[in-house]
């Protein structure tokens, strides 16, 4: 049986893979506003990061006061096209499926729109195996500091304790906010993540793909 009772999930680049939504609808942005796109790399290095903040760092040039109309419009591109190339990881809804039926409770806890996360998961068919779905709704501090964690989800589950609680995500940002909610993590080395800097932060565990975490729900 395993000493998980919850398992909370990043969405990008952990469930699903998105990278190609994601880099195809900041180079729409960009272009919208007449203004040349970063390369796709340097795109993909933001993934996890919040927007206003990837704005920042992709464009270091923009007005805080523009922010939000390239949010939006980022959002809007988002919305009309890159749902349309959104996919999940081989062998994800087989996991989610297994640690249902183990009787695990699981989340998603995203940097991305809660609305966005609710609408992807409901095309992908894995809303359903999940007991809460967490993502930015203008209110929640983001990952990775811990306060989601303290505030809401700690709430909702009492009965357990930290050491019943693994977080899997892909990047640094959900490493530091499981280190930051003193819970054990797991990390997606197949995401976006930088491997060198994820290393770094000593993960408790690293999969190669999402089909290991099967042993891990069992044992």
């Amino acid at each position: 049986m395993s000493q998980y009772k919850l398992i909370i999930f990043d969405f990008d680049g952990t469930l699903a893979v998105t990278h190609k939504a994601i880099i195809y609808c900041f180079t729409k942005t960009f272009e919208s506003f007449n203004i040349a796109a970063p390369d796709a790399d340097t795109i993909r290095a933001t993934i996890g990061i919040n927007l206003p903040n990837t704005f920042k760092m992709l464009h270091p040039g923009i007005e805080e006061s523009a922010i939000p109309e390239w949010i939006e419009t980022y959002r809007s591109f988002y919305r009309t096209e890159g749902e349309k190339q959104l996919d999940l990881f081989p062998g994800t809804k087989q996991v989610l499926r297994l640690a249902s039926k183990s009787g695990l409770s699981l989340g998603v806890l995203s940097n991305k729109h809660v609305s966005f996360v609710n609408l992807f998961m409901k095309k992908l068919r894995i809303h359903s195996f999940f007991d809460l779905i967490l993502g930015d709704d203008g209110q929640i501090i983001q990952k990775p500091n811990p306060s989601v964690f303290n505030s809401i989800i700690k709430p909702l589950f009492p009965e357990l304790d930290n050491s019943q609680v693994l977080m899997v995500g892909d990047t640094a940002v959900d490493l530091l906010f499981a280190k930051n909610a003193g819970i054990d993590v797991c990390w997606a080395a197949y995401g976006y993540g930088d491997r060198a800097e994820c290393l770094a932060l000593e993960p408790t565990f690293a999969i190669d793909n999402i089909s290991e975490l099967a042993a891990m729900v069992q044992n």
